[in-house]
């Protein structure tokens, strides 16, 4: 009677020593017995502002989120150029646990998708190709927020703008170092978006005209200057071609403060490509003021604009 008592007595204790193991190994390694949240993964760009640049194609070889694969990823080229004004590429999916992100990865191939090379280049008047770089691995500095409990989209921003530069007749990726800090990874859900109509955008006298939005505070005339790796407007957030029409829209922005700025194009020295001719002058006909306003959280701010001249000219 004793002896079976205390067998029952033992049985009970290891249950409770083996709950209390599991309860003490979740709570040292959150990944064990955590939930994981869907998350899709897209890519998208910011517009070229070379009028001789007819596409840019890279060739992803794989995807990785927090040292995780997209399982069944297989090497595809993509016409990034073509991914602007909120248009995305689905790059696949992972199940990730809720929190930041501590490592985005994009493995670049140097053969497209087919075997031939190059993998990522740019693609000029005449179908010719120019190569920008060959096969690299880029770890965003950027990270973001994994939503538990719901369906997360996870944008990566390559930025073309900022991406690549032009040596005489060669484009070329910048370095990797400013490669992996311009590209950012926004969560759709803490993302809002820019849409404005400039009513007089003639008014610019140019070819070209592009708005760049910047964190609240942080342009300054130096960033009209080329960086020390050729790139104008280095920091801005993101930007957008301006339409003839006076349209133009800007997404997946941070929710956060901003601010806006209007640079206009030309060819000035009629070799088939746009110089920065000047800033231009702008102000808005409603309360929202062009160097502080607010973008919400899955939210469009609209505004409209009017020009009032070029600056420094």
């Amino acid at each position: 009677m004793v002896r079976r008592n205390l067998s029952k007595l033992a049985l009970a204790l290891t249950v409770v020593l083996m709950a209390s193991c599991s309860e003490d190994d979740a709570m040292d390694n959150p990944d064990m017995g955590g939930d994981t949240n869907s998350t899709s993964i897209y890519i998208t760009d910011a517009p070229v502002d070379q009028a001789n640049v007819q596409a840019v194609f890279i060739t992803v070889s794989d995807v990785m989120v927090n040292g995780e694969s997209i399982e069944g990823f297989n090497t595809t080229t993509i016409e990034l150029s073509s991914l602007t004004a909120g248009k995305t590429e689905l790059l696949g999916q992972l199940n990730l646990d809720a929190g930041s992100t501590n490592d985005i990865t994009l493995k670049l191939a140097d053969t497209d998708a087919a075997g031939n090379a190059p993998g990522n280049y740019v693609m000029l008047d005449g179908n010719i190709k120019d190569e920008l770089g060959g096969a690299m691995e880029i770890k965003l500095s950027d990270s973001a927020e994994i939503m538990s409990e719901v369906e997360n989209e996870l944008v990566l921003d390559f930025d073309l703008r900022k991406s690549i530069v032009q040596n005489g007749d060669d484009y070329s990726f910048v370095s990797e170092s400013m490669l992996e800090s311009n590209i950012r990874a926004v969560n759709t859900a803490n993302a809002g978006m820019l849409s404005g109509t400039v009513d007089n955008s003639t008014e610019a006298d140019a070819e070209l005209v592009i708005a760049y939005v910047y964190p609240k505070g942080s342009f300054s005339d130096s960033e009209e200057e080329m960086n020390s790796e050729g790139v104008l407007f280095a920091n801005a957030a993101s930007s957008a071609v301006v339409s003839s029409e006076g349209d133009f829209e800007i997404h997946y922005l941070d929710e956060g403060d901003y601010e806006l700025h209007f640079a206009s194009y030309k060819d000035e020295d009629a070799d088939g490509m746009l110089e920065f001719n000047s800033m231009i002058g702008a102000e808005t006909s409603g309360a929202l003021d062009l160097n502080g306003f607010t973008v919400d959280a899955e939210t469009e701010t609209e505004i409209t604009i009017s020009f009032i001249g070029l600056l420094g000219l």
